[in-house]
């Protein structure tokens, strides 16, 4: 059975002489293709309209039956949209494309590829301006990230190469080399934090970079004396200990602590400390501490109290009599004579001895009296308002040159009122005592006031605690502070143990009475001013 189809015209349109000629529509034979424009001998010339079944077209100038000249193309795969010029079909010359995700490129083509100076912004604040090869950029130009940070040089295969300048959005600075994106060869980074490298660079790293601190002391662990200043170095070190001059302007800190001592629950500064505690910092040594106040700034008052102290004691010791032997006694030496300057310490506390002494406290200003009256409250925590003077200033970071830092006249400083772990001591000690001063007292026989002996004592007691740091163990730490980190890193901190002593005390031994000697003397004066023997 013979079926008879109607064979569809592919063209509909003008024509002359038997060609298309004018305006008119032709559907490719594989039915992919559909054409709708001007014409001119039989070939799209003109103004036209080209699609294809996917959804992708192209719409604007024809040149003898191919694509030449302005017009626009929309790719329905990638919905990109292109503006510019076209050469036999492809993108070539200038031209503006509108990619999917919003990045827009404006510049140059070469055969359906971005070649020559184009713009390229990928967001609102990601931009790049210049050269492109291949479709990557390629010789020099600038890019400005979304993070604010912007590039200026030279591009191989899409990827910074060969010299260029980097500013941060942190204010950080790099001029120099690159390869494959990163720093390397000869460059130098002004970092945000403050700190300065010169010189080579490495796979993005400097070629001598400093991985940790060595604290440079007289001795470890350092033993210092009560209100005896100390000087530490620190040095920048590499991997095989060796300094790095390279490292310019890192910051510095040292600080010093205590050992943590934990509150009991119960205890008077449980609840009031719960809240604010800091927290401990671990240690090398096996157990946490907390900060202590650390200076290197003695205020200008103590300095001068020292100095007049000093010029009484000397004038104290002048006339104490001739021929007096002056001897320095340790801690741990017999102390045979009359005491006349130093320090004592008696169980963690410091008594000036040069003090002039004190007038009989009255009942009702007796220290020992105000200290029996406070235990009674059950407040154990309970002390003897006394005048306090102001801590001097913290120890001051400071930033290394040459890879070095060093401070010269580092002293602990009185500790603060209330200073926890030293609270908790003395609760530790209270709690453990079984007998009360008065009882201790009666069972010594003493017929002493508590008010003329142990009130005087714990009063000059406090005001040493106030002017000293207590004697024991502290703990030096010394960290890296930059901020921000250079490079994203700091290094790891570094601890010594410190060991706080007494004083060493300087004792005056008086001779004893020589009545033949001073008879002597007396009957030599009379004979030289001529009088009778």
């Amino acid at each position: 059975m013979a079926t008879n189809t109607a064979r569809r015209e592919p063209y509909i349109g003008e024509k002359r002489n038997f060609k298309r000629e004018g305006y008119g529509v032709y559907v490719y034979e594989n039915q992919y293709f559909r054409y709708e424009g001007e014409w001119k001998n039989g070939k799209k010339h003109g103004h036209g309209k080209l699609l294809m079944k996917d959804g992708t077209y192209y719409e604007g100038q024809f040149v003898n039956g191919e694509i030449n000249g302005h017009g626009f193309k929309y790719f329905s795969f990638s919905h990109c949209k292109y503006t510019g010029q076209f050469l036999d079909g492809e993108m070539h010359g200038y031209g503006v494309m509108q990619y999917k995700d919003g990045s827009i490129y404006e510049g140059h083509w070469h055969k359906n590829k971005k070649q020559g100076f184009g713009v390229l912004r990928t967001s609102s604040k990601a931009v790049y301006e210049g050269t492109f090869s291949g479709h990557q950029r390629n010789g020099e130009g600038s890019q400005t990230y979304d993070n604010g940070d912007r590039y200026e040089g030279y591009w191989v295969m899409d990827k910074r190469h060969g010299h260029g300048e980097l500013y941060c959005a942190d204010f950080s600075y790099y001029v120099g080399q690159f390869a494959e994106d990163m720093f390397h060869g000869e460059g130098k980074m002004q970092h945000a934090s403050g700190m300065l490298y010169f010189g080579q660079w490495l796979h993005g790293f400097p070629s001598r970079l400093a991985t940790k601190l060595k604290l440079i002391v007289e001795e470890s662990p350092l033993v210092i004396r009560q209100g005896q200043p100390f000087k530490i170095a620190v040095k920048c070190l590499d991997d095989e200990d060796n300094e790095v001059e390279e490292d310019q302007g890192r910051e510095i800190q040292v600080m010093a602590g205590f050992k943590y001592i934990p509150p009991k629950q119960g205890s008077v500064l449980f609840d009031m400390i719960e809240d604010v505690e800091e927290k401990p910092i671990p240690t090398p040594f096996g157990y946490e501490v907390v900060s202590y106040p650390l200076t290197d700034q003695l205020s200008e008052e103590e300095v001068t109290a020292e100095d007049d102290k000093g010029e009484k004691s000397a004038r104290d010791d002048d006339g104490e009599g001739e021929g007096g032997d002056i001897a320095e006694a340790g801690e741990g030496e017999e102390e045979g004579g009359k005491e006349v300057t130093g320090l004592s310490m008696e169980d963690g506390t410091a008594t000036d001895l040069m003090q002039p002494p004190e007038p009989a406290a009255s009942p009702s200003q007796d220290p020992a009296n105000t200290e029996l009256a406070t235990e009674g409250t059950g407040n154990p925590c309970a002390i003897t308002p006394v005048e306090t003077t102001p801590l001097p200033p913290p120890v001051s970071t400071r930033r290394t040159e040459g890879g070095y830092v060093e401070w010269n006249n580092l002293q602990l400083s009185p500790p603060p009122p209330l200073y926890r772990p030293f609270v908790a001591l003395d609760e530790d000690k209270k709690s453990n005592k079984k007998l009360s001063l008065k009882d201790k007292f009666e069972k010594r026989g003493s017929q002493v006031k508590l008010g003329d002996s142990l009130g005087k004592e714990k009063t000059a007691g406090v005001a040493a605690d106030e002017k000293f740091a207590r004697t024991g163990e502290y703990v030096l730490m010394v960290q890296d502070v930059t901020n921000p980190p250079f490079l994203g890193t700091r290094l790891e901190p570094v601890f010594l143990m410190l060991k706080l002593k007494r004083p060493k005390k300087i004792i005056v031994k008086k001779p004893k009475w020589d009545t033949q000697r001073h008879i002597v003397a007396a009957m030599q004066a009379r004979y030289s001013s001529g009088g009778d023997p």
